[in-house]
């Protein structure tokens, strides 16, 4: 089969290409003029994800106990919690 030449192009064919083309480059440029993301919203979502990430560490620790540990639940939850935010400190300064 030989190959398809421009002027071979059904009009039809080359009006819809000529759409995408302006469609693909019309969004392009709209994407392009998306104005930057304010620093505060980018700092409160990293702080929110700080603050999961600190909820799931400490929720881990607690899944860790064990009856035959020499703590009971709550002093094994505290000391989560009190190692958690000594590292939590440590971190943010």
């Amino acid at each position: 089969m030989a190959p398809l030449h421009f002027k071979q192009l059904p009009t039809a064919n080359l009006s819809a290409v000529s759409v995408l083309l302006l469609l693909a480059l019309s969004a392009g440029s709209a994407l392009s003029q998306t104005a930057p993301a304010d620093p505060a919203t980018t700092t409160r979502s990293i702080e929110a994800g700080k603050e999961k990430a600190y909820a799931a560490a400490i929720a881990n620790c607690e899944g860790m106990w064990d009856r035959d540990t020499h703590m009971t639940r709550n002093e094994w939850s505290r000391t989560c919690r009190r190692v958690q935010a000594r590292l939590k400190q440590m971190e943010w300064k």
